[in-house]
């Protein structure tokens, strides 16, 4: 994340114990189906609140999303949300903002790609849009406890199971002076403070992604936010930010 950007913060400590037993254990129990959501937050001080949820069957899926406490209506435009998909503490898959097109109460986004059997949790952004300033406010959501999956496939490199250990899991900082660790349970601190973030490429490889480039900007208005995001690709770095490994896909 930019560091420049001002990001609402909200505390994240309870999912964090439970990601890593979790990856200890490899999940959180069977792979039986289940929904699992975070805790509510607020979204400003109008109304509006957000959640993540994780849900493993029958496709596994990572959701965020922002609603109106009272039903009231958003105009189109006005919110957005970004998933993002954790696997043991590793992001799997993460979307740029994607927008209300029409008036809503609410905004739900997912993701749609796994990396193989594991433990997952949900973990995402959302924005609304302030007319005052003239700006989205962008507010990191509670992130959800772990759920296992059991991948039924397994077809692809990007389906293979993908081990993260505690050494990938391990935050610091390298010789370049780049913060790294896991944004898997990250508040909005943290998460601006990573200039790294552990991740899974495409070809199932455990590195690095740039918080930099990760983190796009949301829509500069509403009305630009009508435009559908289109799917790009961004680096993935070994831990000290100066070795290309791989790629990772932003859908």
């Amino acid at each position: 994340m930019k560091k420049d950007r001002t990001i609402q913060r909200f505390g994240a400590g309870c999912a964090a114990a439970a990601i890593g037993v979790a990856a200890l254990l490899g999940g959180t129990g069977g792979a039986s189906a289940a929904t699992v959501t975070g805790w509510v937050g607020p979204a400003g001080t109008t109304g509006y609140l957000h959640t993540s949820t994780i849900i493993n069957a029958p496709d596994l899926t990572a959701q965020s999303k922002i609603y109106h406490s009272f039903g009231q209506s958003s105009p189109d435009g006005k919110l957005g949300v970004r998933p993002r998909l954790f696997k043991s503490g590793a992001l799997c898959q993460a979307s740029d903002y994607q927008y209300n097109f029409y008036t809503a109460t609410e905004l739900t986004a997912g993701t749609e790609n796994t990396c193989g059997s594991g433990s997952y949790n949900s973990h995402g952004f959302v924005a609304l849009w302030n007319a005052s300033t003239n700006t989205y406010n962008e507010y990191v959501t509670f992130p959800s406890n772990p759920l296992n999956w059991t991948d039924p496939a397994a077809s692809s490199a990007r389906s293979a199971p993908t081990i993260i250990t505690d050494a990938d899991r391990k935050s610091g900082v390298n010789a370049r002076g780049q913060k790294f660790g896991s944004a898997a349970t990250a508040d909005a601190d943290e998460q601006a403070d990573l200039d790294l973030i552990l991740a899974i490429g495409n070809d199932g490889a455990v590195g690095f992604v740039k918080t930099a480039d990760l983190n796009k900007a949301p829509a500069a208005n509403p009305e630009s936010a009508k435009q559908a995001a289109d799917q790009r690709d961004i680096t993935l770095w070994n831990r000290e930010g100066n070795q290309r490994i791989g790629t990772f896909s932003i859908r």
